[in-house]
């Protein structure tokens, strides 16, 4: 495989319960051991918090993956990489991130979504412009390794693009 980089989603919430910081953790562990071997998995709760999109941007455009996955606030941060070959999974998106967006962003672009409210209305947005588009109605954290599968397929059968 090509170089790939995954950013998962960040644990932003504020305020948090003990458990609510073992289920976080607990799911980035049971992500990173099964996409092991496929990428490299960014230490995204490093990164300074109140520049989060320009420290992910910088990353990439520092080790020029030719894919990048990325969930959560991650995928939202890298919606506007025009020029990136990107899998998102459950990006926040707005219609200001839809303007412009050329034919190469629009074939090299996935988006999953999950089935919470906030998640559906992005995947309606999502889909005026992008045509790779999943909504997964029985899911409503969509995660990582809910689509491991999936993104291995399209990385594999895109890689001579």
């Amino acid at each position: 495989m090509k170089k790939v980089l995954i950013f998962p989603a960040p644990f932003l919430t504020q305020k948090t319960t003990a458990d609510q910081q073992n289920d976080y953790m607990f799911s980035l562990l049971k992500d990173e051991v099964a996409l092991e071997g496929i990428g490299d998995f960014i230490e995204v709760n490093a990164l300074n918090k109140s520049d989060y999109c320009e420290e992910v941007r910088r990353i990439i455009a520092e080790q020029k993956p030719n894919w990048v996955i990325a969930s959560g606030e991650s995928a939202t941060a890298c919606i506007n990489l025009h020029q990136q070959k990107k899998i998102l999974i459950n990006p926040f998106v707005k219609w200001g991130d839809l303007n412009n967006v050329p034919d190469y962003a629009r074939l090299h672009t996935y988006g999953f979504f999950g089935a919470l409210p906030e998640q559906e209305k992005s995947c309606e947005l999502f889909q005026t412009v992008y045509p790779n588009v999943s909504w997964f109605v029985n899911i409503p954290n969509l995660s990582l390794i809910d689509i491991k599968d999936i993104f291995i397929e399209i990385i594999s059968n895109r890689l001579n693009e």
